[in-house]
């Protein structure tokens, strides 16, 4: 609570224990000085209400784990702004075959320091893909298969250089220049030096394609191997999966639907949709004013306390016409330096599966690509296509392949037709497997980059961001007024410090915006 309150309920109580002391020497003393704490604590009811509801805005985890805290601590006023036609932001779990699937995050990444895991591990009987446990099937793109064995020599070395990365104290420069320089000593050594030289070339192109897509960024150049050191990880089972219930299931634990419904809070009731904030008027220099809000079909909100959650890609975009005032220099210099990426998946339905390969464990095809099939994809307008991780298979939907992306051409993938993309990746298939598939019966695509209410998918520490030597915290940190209220707060991942990019630093940020606010009224 501000000190303007403190003074008001305090005098408050001042004024009714004036008429208690008159009574002092009647039996009636002890009912009024009860009827004077009465008062005032029906006041200080009132002063955390008076100013209006909480806004938060924005639905995906973040903003649910803010509300789940704030209704934890009986501030149950709260209106959720959201953007879209749907609840959950970057979870987006929808119908697809014979159960859900997740167009936005899929995976619960690790089970200790995991908030996510932690809230849901006696609950719920997770799943998981085995990517830590089995090796793709490699193909060059002229439709002949190399050496797995060599492959996979060459895959154990590059990702032994990518942990040594993660455990150095102080590096310096992009994961790219520091994994190039490793990897031309690794060259030397008697593992890989009887391998041909093209298939290397190849596969450090694969391992880049990979890194890239897992960063959701254009370039592992792009990479600060600081900032990306001083992340947190948490450890364990990185590929867990929600089966085939997606991802969605989590909401149900954030609103305490489970395990036991009698416990619901109702988060969902507080949502508005298709309301996307246009403007934020605050005004840090009088604690006496609300922050005023603005959506694109001309409704208005007033709020003491609003908090943000939306992607970092909106911010980059929007940030000088969302607020007024001018968010503060600091905030500004790391919201355009701080790295935002997307990612693109592709879900293919088939009537059987074709690519158990006699009897092996089977995970994913992923692709060499020769420099004359890269001449051909340009040629053909499925450059996009070079930028594909691997065709990988879903846990628990056996009759499913997903194909996931990333890198740079995601504009090309997001705004060609369905057909075109069912096209191209049967293309690269036929091609890379040197034989005719059958068609898929049916599928479903992501689009987070062409969405203005995305804009992307998740953020990296840009080598942009250790120049600038900004930080996530940057991104986080609150504007106040002049009474230390907290006006304006920040979440998402990517205001995280110790898991940005992540589902369970949402969540984090979540809790974190909306304790700063209980804290100010304890």
């Amino acid at each position: 609570m501000g000190i303007t309150q403190y003074k008001e309920v305090f005098g408050l109580f001042l004024n009714h224990f004036k008429v208690c002391r008159g009574l002092v020497r009647t039996k009636r003393f002890i009912m009024w000085c009860g009827l004077a704490f009465v008062l005032c604590f029906l006041h200080l009811s009132s002063a955390l209400n008076m100013d209006g509801p909480i806004i938060i805005i924005g639905s995906g985890l973040s903003g649910f784990a803010a509300a789940r805290r704030l209704m934890d601590n009986d501030i149950t006023n709260i209106v959720i702004l959201e953007a879209e036609n749907r609840i959950g932001g970057r979870i987006n779990s929808v119908p697809f075959s014979d159960g859900i699937i997740d167009l936005g995050a899929q995976w619960v990444h690790g089970q200790k320091n995991n908030i996510i895991y932690e809230m849901t591990r006696n609950m719920f009987n997770f799943g998981t893909t085995p990517f830590e446990e089995l090796y793709s099937t490699f193909l060059l793109t002229n439709g002949t298969k190399p050496e797995q064995k060599d492959i996979r020599k060459i895959v154990d070395v590059a990702y032994k250089i990518l942990d040594d990365i993660d455990d150095l104290d102080d590096p310096q420069g992009s994961i790219g220049d520091i994994f190039n320089k490793k990897f031309e000593k690794a060259l030397k050594s008697s593992k890989l030096k009887n391998i041909e030289p093209k298939v290397i070339e190849l596969m450090k192109d694969n391992i880049q394609r990979n890194y890239n897509g897992y960063m959701a960024t254009n370039s592992w150049f792009d990479v600060s191997a600081k900032i990306n050191s001083e992340e947190g990880k948490a450890s364990g089972n990185q590929y867990l999966t929600w089966k085939k219930k997606g991802y969605k299931t989590f909401f149900d634990f954030l609103t305490k639907k489970a395990p036991n419904p009698a416990q619901y809070l109702n988060i969902e009731s507080k949502v508005q949709l298709n309301k996307k904030v246009t403007n934020i008027k605050y005004n840090p220099k009088d604690e006496t004013s609300n922050v005023a809000v603005t959506c694109s079909d001309g409704s208005t909100y007033s709020a003491k306390h609003v908090i943000f959650t939306p992607s970092l890609g909106v911010l980059k975009k929007y940030h000088e016409s969302l607020f007024t005032p001018a968010l503060p220099d600091q905030k500004i210099l790391a919201i355009k330096n701080y790295g935002f990426g997307t990612v693109g998946k592709v879900f293919l339905e088939f009537d059987q599966p074709f690519w158990k390969e006699q009897g092996k464990p089977f995970l994913a095809y992923e692709f060499l690509w020769l420099d004359s099939d890269i001449k051909e994809a340009i040629a053909t307008n499925r450059e996009w296509m070079t930028n594909i991780t691997g065709i990988y298979i879903v846990d628990q939907f056996p009759n499913l392949l997903e194909v996931f992306l990333g890198g740079s051409n995601l504009n090309e993938f997001e705004t060609s037709s369905d057909s075109k993309i069912i096209d191209d990746c049967m293309w690269l298939l036929e091609k890379s497997l040197a034989k005719t598939l059958p068609k898929p019966k049916s599928m479903i695509r992501t689009k987070w980059l062409t969405n203005e209410n995305f804009l992307g998918a998740y953020s990296y520490g840009s080598i942009d961001a250790d120049k600038a030597n900004v930080r996530p915290k940057d991104i986080a940190e609150s504007i106040k007024n002049v009474d230390e209220a907290p006006i304006l707060l920040f979440a998402g991942e990517a205001t995280d410090d110790r898991y940005p990019s992540m589902a369970h630093g949402a969540v984090r940020s979540g809790f974190r915006a909306a304790d700063e606010i209980v804290d100010f009224y304890d």
